[in-house]
């Protein structure tokens, strides 16, 4: 299997390509750039961004029958132009740039859902003391009106009890009192009343 040449690789090699060209180019074409790039695609790049150098002019007859300097350096270069790529160091991006909304936010939620727990246990906690409350002044108040109740009842008897009573004593009272002075009157009819006393001046 032919090993596969990083694009990286590849680009660094040749003279700083720019990836992004090389791999556009390439994946335009048909090659894929995902895994690595195989000898074909390697061919077809270095024939695209890195062409052969165009053959030197032949110099005049009478150059070439002189001899060459031993001394010349020849620098054919790779014909090609190295893009600077740009830095991102200490670069700000906003967010709001790519959003058409915005939305009303509390700063921390979970401290305000922490102030309503807190609150609301309070409030149910009162609720529940005063129905606590309630119930026992009820209990109370029953205990009283069930004990007032008997205690009326019994003095409403009593109250009959005592009309009865003092009506037969009032009638026996009364009996016994005419009988008395129906006697006094009696005693009194046997005899004479005194007579007068005469005028001491007459």
């Amino acid at each position: 299997m032919t090993e596969l040449v990083s694009l990286h690789s590849f680009c660094k090699e040749n003279g700083n390509l720019p990836k992004t060209s090389v791999r556009r180019w390439l994946n335009d074409h048909g090659y894929s750039t995902s895994d690595g790039l195989s000898a074909l695609a390697v061919e077809a790049a270095i024939a695209q961004f890195c062409p052969p150098p165009a053959p030197a002019a032949l110099p005049p007859a009478s150059v070439l029958a002189e001899p060459a300097d031993a001394g010349m350096t020849i620098d054919v270069g790779n014909h090609c132009t190295t893009i600077d790529l740009p830095n991102y160091q200490g670069l700000t991006v906003d967010l709001g740039q790519f959003r058409d909304s915005s939305a009303l936010v509390i700063d921390d939620p979970l401290a305000v859902a922490e102030q309503f727990l807190q609150t609301a246990d309070l409030i149910q906690g009162a609720l529940i003391n005063d129905i606590a409350a309630r119930e026992q002044r009820l209990r109370a108040t029953k205990q009283a009106q069930g004990t007032i109740a008997a205690k009326a009842q019994e003095l409403a008897l009593e109250q009959r009890l005592y009309r009865l009573q003092t009506a037969q004593i009032d009638q026996a009272q009364s009996d016994e009192t005419t009988a008395l002075a129906d006697a006094l009157a009696q005693l009194q009819s046997l005899g004479k009343p005194s007579a007068a006393p005469a005028d001491a001046a007459g």
